[in-house]
């Protein structure tokens, strides 16, 4: 986590938790490309089984060298990217602060992706056969500005979208007042009136005799 604690900290800012990436993003694409290896190889025992018992022996030979090479050169690019997508795996960083989701990806070219836990409207999550065999997925962010930043091949999604969950509910409890609070003018309620009896002047009785 150098990345994201020396260029992306702030000072209020802690980090809270650290989503791990799976080790499987380095040989995923060697799981998925099995099958194809697989029917090279037979095809490439089959020409050779059957070249010795046919007459055109050179064109199951050429099939045979063909098939090498395709295997060869398919083998060399797995091997590439396998290679490239170690170096990706060890610079990869994700975070989870008390403010914001961090994403960090890329070697030459580095893509940093942040966003707001305020900001954050629903949480998805892929998980594939695979995934939920070695227990990993993909957590997708859905934020108030349309974009999904995605926590890619992580481990234990339903951890992280637990954590990601309670860090909004704490954020909610805590109110913070900006400034000094607003001055109210207190309300004067205002005396009750009391009507004056016409029989009464200055609190005493006076008795109006009727002229005679």
């Amino acid at each position: 986590m150098r990345f994201i604690r020396k260029k992306n900290m702030q000072k209020t800012e802690e980090l809270l938790y650290k989503p791990q990436f799976h080790w499987m993003y380095t040989i995923k694409h060697l799981v998925y490309s099995l099958p194809f290896f697989l029917i090279l190889l037979i095809l490439w025992v089959a020409t050779k089984e059957h070249a010795a018992f046919v007459e055109n022996m050179a064109e199951y030979i050429g099939i045979s060298s063909a098939i090498k090479h395709v295997f060869l050169a398919a083998l060399i690019v797995v091997l590439l990217v396998f290679i490239w997508r170690v170096f990706l795996y060890l610079n990869t960083e994700y975070g989870v602060t008390n403010k914001r989701l961090i994403m960090k990806r890329g070697i030459l070219c580095v893509v940093v992706t942040e966003i707001p836990t305020d900001r954050i409207e629903s949480i998805y999550i892929f998980q594939g056969i695979l995934g939920r065999f070695f227990r990993y997925g993909t957590v997708c962010i859905s934020g108030v500005g349309g974009r999904m930043p995605v926590f890619h091949m992580v481990c234990r999604p339903y951890a992280l979208r637990r954590k990601i969950g309670d860090i909004i509910e704490k954020n909610k409890l805590v109110t913070v007042v900006h400034g000094d609070l607003p001055k109210t003018t207190p309300v004067i309620k205002p005396e009750p009136v009391v009507e004056e009896h016409p029989d009464y002047r200055y609190g005493t009785f006076v008795r109006v005799m009727p002229d005679s």
